[in-house]
């Protein structure tokens, strides 16, 4: 397909795509946050509210890698439309129940754990899709609006929900059903078709985990995802703890804690809209060394600021450029990944990513509590700034390795 003849601007499967995300994201963030505020009104315990998080985080570990053999398995836009529906189904089953008076804890506690697996099939089929429906050299672009529609998500939605539960505790998981309905109606339209693996059956026990063993053999894939990804991550958890207990301290209301996110969420925002105007996707390894350094220079300032907004602002600069890397990075990854494999890598990478990232707000809670914000902000940063060096050291080399394989008369890039 030919960027000249089809901007991104006049695709219409990307529009549909977009748009359904849209709604469909937007009604389960709504759902995310109604779904602790209805067991803690329930049972007035925090203890079993939290059990929620636990769950999703279990199921991730548990489901990420099957998953995404599944997303290799079978066509992905009829995958979508299965997990759409399911989605459906478990919003109508929850509504029902808040509506009879008795959302016991075990259906919302696995009601959660389905709706996180279905998600952790549905994300790497949309990336599949997305693929047959953008031309190679508008995936950055794609990649970056769709970044900016789950940062513009995750501003409004938990709004959102918490004004609908507050009105009536069942409207966020209508609302919830109702998003879906609208996603599976724009997946409908859709045209582009990706087919699933050929050949090689993903769902095999050795096939399933060959996205793991494709990230791992990347040498440049594989740092920058436990660097950037997994110690990033982690560290920034902690480093978000840290900040909005700070704001709490300084402010008991909450609200300037709720500034501190708000301007984070912002920055996310502001870094995947700006993404494809830096060409970002074109410069992923500079992106990325950019990102941390950003980190490595700011999240140590934060120990001598206790102004909300300031933090707020500092940490939406943080968050902005790691928006711009992250677009970058995964332009590079789905574009280095085979299509028939898409599904397993795309589960494998966030994996990687994302396994440490509880350890962060527990780091952070326990470092502010012994030792105090000033500190705690100092462990991060120090932390950052090791991995920081660690990825532009070995960045370095890989590229050094590159041109001598290239000056040896190789062809094709360096292997992992």
């Amino acid at each position: 397909m030919d960027d000249t003849l089809t901007p991104l601007r006049k695709n219409r499967d990307f529009h549909l795509l977009w748009f359904g995300g849209l709604s469909a994201s937007l009604g389960s963030r709504m759902a995310t946050l109604a779904l602790p505020l209805l067991v803690l009104q329930q049972t007035g315990s925090p203890a079993k509210a939290g059990l929620i998080g636990s769950v999703a985080g279990a199921t991730l570990l548990v489901a990420v890698i099957p998953a995404g053999a599944v997303a290799d398995a079978v066509e992905r836009r009829r995958l979508m439309l299965g997990c759409e529906l399911t989605g459906v189904v478990v919003a109508a089953v929850l509504a029902m129940s808040v509506l009879l008076g008795n959302p016991s804890l075990w259906l919302v506690l696995l009601a959660v754990a389905v709706v996180s697996a279905q998600s952790l099939a549905y994300m790497p089929a949309t990336n599949a899709l997305l693929r047959a429906a953008v031309p190679a050299d508008q995936l950055g672009l794609a990649l970056s609006r769709l970044q900016a529609r789950g940062a513009g998500t995750a501003i409004a939605g938990p709004l959102l929900g918490g004004v609908l539960f507050g009105l009536r505790p069942v409207l966020p998981f209508v609302a919830m059903a109702g998003g879906l309905l609208v996603s599976f109606a724009c997946l409908l339209a859709v045209r582009s078709r990706s087919a699933p693996a050929p050949e090689g059956r993903p769902l095999a026990p050795r096939n399933m985990v060959s996205g793991l063993r494709f990230v791992w053999r990347q040498r440049y894939v594989r740092t920058v995802l436990i660097v950037f990804g997994a110690g990033l991550n982690a560290a920034f958890g902690g480093v978000m703890l840290v900040a909005i207990t700070t704001g709490a301290e300084v402010d008991p209301s909450g609200r300037s804690s709720g500034v501190i996110v708000a301007l984070s969420a912002v920055g996310s925002l502001a870094g995947a809209l700006l993404a494809p105007r830096l060409r970002a996707p074109e410069r992923p390894r500079t992106s990325v060394m950019l990102c941390c350094w950003t980190a490595a220079v700011i999240v140590p300032a934060l120990a001598t600021v206790t102004e909300p907004v300031l933090l707020g602002v500092m940490l939406a600069l943080v968050l902005c450029v790691t928006a711009v890397g992250n677009v970058a990075f995964s332009t590079e990854l789905l574009q280095l990944t085979p299509d028939e494999m898409t599904g397993r890598v795309n589960s494998a990478a966030n994996l990687i990513s994302m396994v440490s990232q509880p350890i962060g707000p527990l780091a952070g809670g326990l470092l502010a509590d012994r030792f105090g914000h000033e500190a705690a902000f100092l462990v991060f940063g120090g932390v950052i700034v090791i991995g920081a060096v660690a990825l532009t050291t070995s960045l370095r080399r890989n590229e050094h390795h590159v041109r001598h394989r290239s000056g040896a008369g190789h062809d094709g890039p360096a292997p992992g």
